[in-house]
Formats: structure tokens, sequence, C-alpha cells
């Protein structure tokens, strides 16, 4: 029995330190607690901060990332945060994936500038719209740029949660491995107290099962730090 609880454990922690990419990894490979479904992405306003950030220190552009309704998410120029970008409420609306915006059309158009607007995908659904200033024909490849950035951040904030359930329900079924041979080993106990002298070999195998579990307690403490 003590064979099977080390090879579960060593199991266990091959499968812990396995990358988990639920998009390619066959069933069974890999432990999935709760796997990420399209409408449970929610987009971190920490994420498209980062992004509008790094964009603009790269090219100096005005860029923004709208969200639902139009709203202004983030944006390099702070005072239009939480603003309306008719743009971009357009986009979320379905109207159309993309628009440029040329100086003619923002001059009609609320809480908009000249630039190119490109709806923001995962996992096939619309999460967003990221719009960059800027002559539409030029700055169209830089908000494609970001997109990729974007979808790059919340695949390692997927990744890092599968990572962080993975551990949970390690600890977890160890936990329970060890509890288990606990009981085992105070049942052993029992028993060997009832045959007396002919109960040693019960004795030494439930105090040996009753290190194992300290020990494998010891393990676990450490995941949990």
């Amino acid at each position: 029995m003590i064979l099977d609880i080390l090879n579960t454990l060593e199991m266990l922690k091959k499968k812990l330190y396995k990358p988990c990419y639920q998009s390619i990894l066959a069933e069974g490979e890999c432990i999935l607690m709760n796997p990420v479904h399209n409408n449970d992405i929610i987009i971190n306003k920490s994420i498209t901060d980062r992004v509008v950030d790094i964009l603009h220190r790269i090219t100096g552009n005005k860029v923004n990332f709208i969200g639902e309704g139009g709203i202004i998410i983030s944006s390099a120029q702070a005072e239009r945060v939480g603003t309306i970008h008719e743009g971009g409420k357009m986009i979320m609306e379905g109207h159309s994936d993309e628009l440029a915006i040329t100086p003619e059309m923002a001059a009609d158009m609320k809480g908009a500038l000249p630039g190119y607007n490109g709806a923001v995908y995962h996992g096939g659904k619309k999460i967003g719209v990221i719009g960059i200033g800027g002559d539409p024909e030029i700055v169209k490849p830089l908000q494609k740029m970001a997109e990729i950035i974007i979808q790059d951040e919340i695949n390692k904030i997927e990744q890092k949660k599968s990572e962080t359930e993975l551990r949970k329900q390690f600890v977890s079924q160890i936990t329970n491995l060890s509890d288990n041979m606990k009981v085992l080993a105070l049942n052993g106990s029992i028993q060997a107290a009832k045959l007396g002298s002919a109960g040693d070999a019960f004795k030494v195998v439930s105090t040996e099962m009753k290190k194992f579990a300290e020990d494998i307690n010891k393990i676990i403490s450490q995941y949990q730090d």
C-alpha cells in the first residue's frame, strides 16, 4: 500500500510541474480544476494600462483601450479615461471589427480622434477595442501589434491561474492521502494492541505509516507557503 501511495505522489508531482495549455493538451494529460471558458474572460485594467503604456512609449502615439459601451478604460491621455469613444462603441456593438477614422470623420464623432481602431478577440470573444491615434494607414500595423500583446498578457494570466489551481488540487489530494494514512495507522495500532505480541508487525507498519504521513504534511506545508 505504501508503494501505491509513493507512486501516486510521484504521478501528481509530474502533473503539477507539467505546463498546461488548455487549447492543445489532450484529455487526461493535465489536471485542470476549473478550465477557463470564453464567457469568464475579464480584462484586467492593469493589463490594458500596461499595453497602452508600452505602445505609447514605443510609438509616441495616442493609445486607447475601449470596453463595453465605447468607454475608454485605459489611455495615454488620462483625461480621456471614462469618456465615450464613438468609434470604439460602434465596434463593440458589432457594426464592424475595425474603423479607420480620418480627420474629417473625427470632427463629427464624439470622443474620437484621427487614427485606427480595431477589435481585440480572445477565445472567439470580442473583449475590447484598441485605438491608436495618427494617420490610419500608418498606425494600423501598430494596432495589430497591440492586439497580439493584449492576447499574450491574457494567456499569461490564464496559465498562472491554471498553475495555481493545479497546486491547490495537488495539496488537497496529498492532504487526503495523509489523512487516510493517519487513520490506517491508528487502526493498525489498535489491532496491534488487541493482538499483543502477535501484533508486533502491525505496530511496526503503523508507526512507519504515521511517520510517513508526518513527512507528507511537511512537504505540503512547503507548497502552501
